[in-house]
This record gives C-alpha cells, sequence and structure tokens, in this order.
C-alpha cells in the first residue's frame, strides 16, 4: 500500500515567519543600544571554601540579576569575565552546604574577587532540584527542594508534571512517562547520570525513568527544544536525571537519611534508607529502598486495578585521583512486578533492571584546558508480561476464540555506550565545548498466544511473534559548542553535531512483515544537528533569550520492525506495523524566553514554535490482524509533516518574607499535516496558583496549590482520541514541621474535593475503550530522619 503526503504549501510558513521575526528582534537588541556595551567590563573572581578551609567544587554561582552562572574548579575558584560595571548579588550554592548570597561590586576592566566560606548542612541532600533550561543551557525555572518534596511524586515523571510545558502519560500505577511540549517516547532524550536509557517493554509499560525511585534523585535537567546537542543524539527534547552523590570535600562522620511513607487511597507503603560519607580521597554513597501499592479510588469510587511492588539498591564510589581529578564508579538494580493496570493489554509480570556506570573527570582553574571528562555505561533490563487478571485469560463462548488464552511476552533491552568530552577556555571571552558520545541499544521481544487449558486448539497455535528481531541502533556522534560574552550585554552561544546511526535487525522477521514492508533492514545515515542562541540584559532585572536549533531523530525500534504489535503511542489496542523505510524525523524550533527577577518578584514568558518534518506518524491499512481479538484496523508507521506552537507563562512573588505565591499557565497547539487532523497526544491549557507559609527559621510550613486543566476539543481522532476529554479543577494542601533536629513530618491532601477527572494524555481501557481516571482523595504522611 501506498502512502501519499500532502504537498507541502506557504500556508504552513508559521516557523519561518516566527524566524523572521526573532531575526528583526536580534537586530534590535544588538543595535538598538549602547551605553552599557560602551563600558569596559570587568571580571569576577570567586573562591568558595567549607568551615575547614577545604574548597568546594562544583558550587554554583549565579550572578542573580545577570544571565551569567558557573562551578567552581576542584580548588574552589570560578572566574567569570565580561561582567559589566555595578553591583551585582551573587548566589552560591554546594551539595551539603547552606546557600550563601553576597553583593560584589565591579569596576570598568578591574577583577572583583569575592571569597565564601560555606556551612556544612547535610540535611540539604534531602532535596530534589528540578531546572528547566534555557535554549542557551542556562539554568532559570527551578523546583527547588520544598516544592519537589510537597508534589509528593510516585515517580520521576510525576515531579515533572509540576513543570510548565511537561506533561505525563500514565502507563501504570507508578509509571509516568514525560511529555515535553507534545513530544513523546524516544523524541524526549532520557539520561540516568549521563547514561542513555530506553524501554524494555514493547508497549512502554517502564518509562526509562520507571527504573528509578525519586529518592534517589538529586537533581533534573530539562531542555524544551532541539538545544542539548552536547548530552546525545536525537534530543527533540531531553531530561537528564543525577542520582544522588556526595562531593568528595564533605568532612565529618557517616551521614544518613531514613524516609517512611504511606498514601491512603492506594495503599502504599514506603521504606527507604541511605548513608553517605568520605574519608580521605575516597567518598561513597548507598541507598535501599522499597515501595507496595494497590488498587485507588477514583473520585466516583471506580476501583482502578494498580498493584505493584518494587524495591531497589544502589550506590557510588569515588576516589580523589588528585587535586584536580575524580574518579567514580556507580552501580544500581531495581525489580519491579508484579504490576497491574487496565490502559495495557497485559499485566507487568516483573522487571530486572541493572545500571553500571563509570567516570573521570578533571577540573582545572587555569590554562587552556579547563575540564576533560571520560564516561562509560551499562544498561540491562529484563521484562516479562502476561495476561494475568486481563479477559483474554477467560473463556468466552461468544467470543473467536472462545477459549481462555495464555499470552506471554518476554523482552529485554541493553544499552552500553560512552563519552568523552573537554572544555577549552582560549581567551577570558570564549568557551569551547567539544567532544564526542556514542550508544549501541539492542532490543529483543517475542510473544507467545497459546490456549490455556488442554483441550484443542487451532493448527496455528501456539502463535509465537518477534515483537522486536533483536533490533540493534547503534548512533555515534561529535560536537561543539561555542559560549562567547560580548557587549556588555549579550551572550551568544552555539552548538554543531554530526551523527553517524545504524539500524539492523539480528533476527529475520516474519514472512508476512518481509512481504508487506519495504526498505532494508539493515540501514544507515548520517545526521547533521545544529542550534544558536542569543541572551540579553535588556536592564539589570529583564533577560531576554532567543533560540533556534534543528536536530534529526532516526526512527526506533518499534517505528521500524513491528510485525502487528500494539503502538504505545496511540491511545487504541489496535496492530501496528513497522516501516524500516522511515526516513528519520528532524525538528526545527525557535523560541523566545522573556525573564524578570526582582527581590521580591519573578516572571517568565516562553513562546515556542516548532516544524516536524518528515513527522513519524500512522495511517490506517487493508492488512489482515494478526491476533484473533484485534481490532479490525492495522495501523502502519508513516512520514508526514506536522507543527506545534505554545506559550508557558509563570509569575512568583513574596508577600511577606514568609509567604510567597505563584501563578503560572500555559497552552499547546498541534497539527499532524499529513492526516490534516490535531496532532497525538496534546495536552489542553492549563493554570495553576499556588501559596506557602514558611516559618522563619523552617520549624514549619503549609502550603497549597489550585490546578485547573481546560476541556481537549482538538482531538487526533483517527488514532484513538474519539470524545473530549472534560476540564477539571484540583485543590491539594500539605503541612510539614520539625519537632525534632533531623527531623522532618509532612502531611497532605492530594485532590481535596475527590474529584473524578481523566488526563487527556492516558490511554483508555483497551477492551472497553472508557477512559481510565485518575486517583480520587488521598492523604499521604512521609517522615524523614537526616543524621
Amino acid at each position: 500500500m501506498s502512502h501519499q503526503i500532502p504537498a507541502r504549501t506557504s500556508s504552513n510558513g508559521r516557523v519561518h515567519q516566527t524566524v523572521k521575526v526573532m531575526g528583526l528582534l536580534v537586530l534590535c537588541l544588538i543595535y538598538g543600544e549602547e551605553p552599557l556595551a560602551s563600558q569596559q567590563p570587568g571580571q569576577i573572581a570567586v573562591q568558595v571554601t567549607g568551615q575547614g578551609g577545604e574548597p568546594v567544587r562544583a558550587a554554583r554561582v549565579q550572578i542573580l540579576q545577570r544571565s551569567v552562572e558557573g562551578v567552581t574548579a576542584a580548588d574552589g575558584r570560578l572566574v567569570i569575565p565580561a561582567i559589566p560595571p555595578g553591583t551585582y548579588p551573587v548566589r552560591i550554592t554546594a551539595l551539603g552546604y547552606r546557600d550563601v548570597t553576597e553583593q560584589v561590586s565591579v569596576a570598568a576592566g578591574a577583577m572583583a574577587t569575592l571569597n565564601v566560606v560555606l556551612e556544612v548542612r547535610p540535611i540539604e541532600l534531602q532535596g530534589v532540584q528540578v531546572h528547566v533550561l534555557r535554549p542557551d543551557l542556562q539554568h532559570r525555572t527551578e523546583l527547588e527542594a520544598e516544592r519537589v518534596m510537597e508534589s509528593n511524586p510516585r515517580d520521576a515523571g510525576d515531579a515533572l508534571r509540576e513543570l510548565p510545558g511537561v506533561d505525563a502519560v500514565r502507563k501504570g500505577p507508578v509509571g509516568l512517562d514525560p511529555v515535553v511540549r507534545g513530544l513523546r517516547e524516544t523524541e524526549v532524550g532520557t539520561y540516568l547520570d549521563g547514561a542513555r536509557m530506553f524501554p524494555a517493554g514493547p508497549a512502554r509499560m517502564d518509562s526509562p525513568l520507571t527504573h528509578l525511585d525519586p529518592t534517589n534523585i538529586q537533581h533534573v535537567e530539562v531542555v524544551k527544544g532541539p538545544y542539548a546537542l552536547t548530552w546525545g543524539a536525537g534530543n527533540l527534547a531531553a531530561i537528564r536525571v543525577e542520582t544522588r552523590g556526595v562531593p568528595p570535600q564533605i568532612p565529618g562522620a557517616i551521614h544518613g537519611r531514613f524516609l517512611t511513607g504511606y498514601d491512603s487511597n492506594i495503599g502504599a507503603q514506603e521504606y527507604s534508607g541511605s548513608v553517605y560519607g568520605s574519608d580521605g580521597p575516597w567518598a561513597y554513597w548507598g541507598s535501599a529502598v522499597w515501595r507496595t501499592g494497590s488498587d485507588y479510588q477514583s473520585g466516583d469510587d471506580v476501583t482502578v486495578p494498580g498493584d505493584f511492588e518494587s524495591w531497589e539498591v544502589r550506590g557510588k564510589v569515588g576516589y580523589r585521583t588528585s587535586d584536580a581529578s575524580w574518579l567514580s564508579i556507580s552501580a544500581g538494580y531495581q525489580e519491579q512486578g508484579p504490576i497491574d493496570y487496565p490502559g495495557r493489554l497485559l499485566t507487568a509480570d516483573f522487571f530486572e533492571t541493572v545500571n553500571l556506570n563509570g567516570a573521570w573527570r578533571l577540573d582545572r582553574s587555569e590554562g587552556l584546558l579547563r575540564a576533560m571528562e571520560i564516561s562509560a555505561y551499562v544498561n540491562d533490563v529484563q521484562h516479562a508480561m502476561d495476561n494475568e487478571g486481563k479477559p483474554t485469560r477467560e473463556a468466552v463462548p461468544t467470543r473467536t476464540p472462545p477459549f481462555a488464552l495464555d499470552v506471554k511476552v518476554d523482552a529485554s533491552v541493553q544499552v552500553t555506550g560512552g563519552r568523552v568530552s573537554a572544555t577549552l577556555l582560549p581567551t577570558p571571552d570564549w568557551t569551547f565545548e567539544v567532544g564526542g558520545d556514542v550508544y549501541r541499544a539492542t532490543r529483543d521481544a517475542t510473544r507467545t498466544i497459546d490456549r490455556l487449558d488442554a483441550g484443542m486448539k487451532p493448527p496455528t497455535f501456539p502463535l509465537v511473534d518477534l515483537m522486536w528481531p533483536d533490533a540493534t541502533i547503534t548512533d555515534g556522534g561529535i560536537w561543539a559548542r561555542a559560549e562567547h560574552p560580548f557587549g556588555g550585554r549579550f551572550r551568544l552561544s552555539g552548538a554543531l553535531r554530526v551523527d553517524r546511526v545504524s539500524a539492523d535487525a539480528g533476527k529475520t522477521p516474519s514472512d508476512f512483515f518481509l512481504a508487506n514492508t519495504s526498505g532494508n533492514l539493515s540501514a544507515s545515515e548520517t545526521n547533521l544537528n545544529g542550534a544558536l542562541t542569543l541572551s540579553a540584559n535588556l536592564s539589570p532585572n529583564w533577560n531576554f533569550s532567543i533560540g533556534g536549533g534543528t536536530v534529526v531523530r532516526t526512527a526506533d525500534a518499534t517505528e521500524r520492525y513491528s510485525d502487528r504489535t500494539p503502538a504505545s503511542k496511540a491511545q487504541i489496542s489496535a496492530e501496528f506495523m513497522g516501516n524500516p523505510a522511515l526516513d528519520p524525523e528532524r525538528s526545527s524550533q525557535v523560541d523566545l524566553w522573556l525573564e524578570a527577577r526582582y527581590p521580591r518578584l519573578g516572571f517568565d514568558a516562553n513562546l515556542f514554535a516548532r516544524r516536524i518534518d518528515d513527522y513519524i506518524t500512522m495511517e490506517a491499512t487493508e492488512l489482515p490482524t494478526r491476533l484473533p481479538l484485534s481490532p479490525p484496523t492495522v495501523y502502519r508507521y508513516v512520514n508526514g509533516d506536522a507543527e506545534f506552537w505554545g506559550l508557558e507563562t509563570n509569575l512568583s512573588f513574596n508577600l511577606t518574607g514568609e509567604l510567597t505565591a505563584g501563578l503560572g499557565g500555559e497552552y499547546l497547539w498541534g497539527k499532524d499535516l499529513a492526516l490534516d487532523e490535531p496532532a497525538l497526544g496534546v495536552a489542553p491549557l492549563r493554570g495553576d496558583v499556588s501559596l506557602r507559609y514558611s516559618r522563619a527559621g523552617g520549624a514549619y510550613f503549609i502550603g497549597g496549590n489550585l490546578l485547573a486543566v481546560g476541556r481537549q476539543d482538538r482531538l487526533a481522532t483517527t488514532r484513538g482520541e474519539i470524545e473530549d476529554t472534560p476540564g477539571y479543577s484540583l485543590l491539594n494542601i500539605q503541612v510539614g514541621f520539625r519537632p525534632y533536629p533531623g527531623f522532618l513530618v509532612r502531611v497532605g491532601v492530594q485532590n481535596l474535593g475527590d474529584t473524578e477527572y481523566y488526563n487527556h494524555l492516558n490511554a483508555k481501557n483497551p477492551f472497553t475503550g472508557v477512559p481510565i481516571p485518575e486517583p480520587g482523595r488521598s492523604i499521604f504522611l512521609r517522615t524523614t530522619y537526616s543524621f
């Protein structure tokens, strides 16, 4: 069957129009004013030490009224060039220390010196820091420790839902797969401690972030466009997660933390413990987590199956090989299962995940070479599914076939890779990063369908299918990035990346697959990617950024090699055919970012436009189904085009020294041009109002937020979005207090009004076609002890 893509016309030129507007804005910014540019800039030399005089490595230094930040080298030093004359607040943060904010005055052509002594604060290791990066990869939007802890996330995807422009698809009771501005699955590159992660399940019941308990996360960075070129290949957007670890300079005896938790609605229990410390050149961290849960109730008292159990152990060992270099080795093991969820055809019997990672890093404060890093990793996920508890495991006389079925799937993914990078500073106002990375992902899955009892069965039984034919994708790339402050108030950055990709099926697919697809099973391609951003300080308190980039994503194993297997993108349980002839999709995006920072007020507004050429979508075919219980229509992955645009805003203000408020909103629009209908899985209009009171000294806090989500009536009707998703509002509140030093108790209620609601992105029940509701009212309790 051939596929005809509608001709591209000039009416689809929103991105091109936006580029023209952005170019005019850049010219106005560069040539519109000169007073600041005419002054000779100065520099700031920062020295950060601990109370014992030890240098603090990797301390983050932010000039709060400028678009400038950096981290200290192994000797605790950092020199920030090209700072216009003036007085600035400088914030210094470091893991395990209390934050410090100091004022520094910079004279024209001179170097200002700032010496900072940080106080040890082990309790800081409780929190998770979540950052949204601007197109120039500067940290802007932040969810600091309190906000993430108060969101009571059950997994990392749950926590990321707090960010503007980010939603998540529920894959199970604790499996939420992030969606960034309408991008999902392998369009969003996912990294754990620098290692590329892929799911093991063909239906993606195991989002890569599912294989890490949220209590083990220290830091998350999100890039919402094609700007993470130095992280890895094919990142239309990207999420980078760092597990907890201890810098080598933390002194003292062993430190640790113990946490217990309970959620009433899902009957979830959680217990975790961790220890960390250092001795001379050695440092270590270790953690163990166990959690379990059961079915949950929706707002209308509908029981939703949601049994799960998970346990996890992780550890890191670091050794300071010299005053300027550091070697670390980390390992983790997680086991989940069984996991039940009605949005999937099968139940997850188990997941077994092994992560191994080694890295060596060099940091220097002088000379051309300022930093170098070499890393390698191995990730292995084994996954098994069956139809335990599903309707297919029961005999139904009026169904074809009428007897009960025994369905089993065995799947796995092995990912190996590495990265080499170097940071160069040839002049005070030019910074270069160069490097390369590679990964090799092998995915294999076999499905077996047989009669459950010993009765007569068709001669074709058992059915054995290759869901993934030992598919291997290898991607190696080299890249370079440069950053240059100029004119006293401008910062220009750009990156280029070249990737060489190869794909291959290690096993021979079925005769049906070979007869009904085109293209070679083995293929290779070379992809060129690039990004350019400019930021300008309009005043000491206002910053404007403009960025544009283009990146190429190769078709993944499911899109290439599926042989009439269910797809995880669509909200239907139909069968899908892979397409080895797929072209890689290219995303081109532009961003405008305006932000303001005042002592009591912060504001962000981000407008973006994106076009995806050769967008990998899906269309109906006339091919026969493979399974007797499947819907009659088989779909095929095809290339097309798509357009997206959106707006995200956020306003935060300090009403008093102890009372803060926030207001945010976002809107996303997307269209699949090949199918001439809205793009699949576009989140509806959303707004959020929050209020938080924190007693000085942190003795207690009380906070809450009201989330309002609009009705979604822009539907991808050919791919299962048949009915509008109603809007809803949720009220969440929480109280926390510290009864004794080191203890933190948090009590809260999520969905206080016990609202019955559905997330538009979630799948429907494949057997009934009914949307699956989210949890109703849930009361939770968390206790934490740190020492």
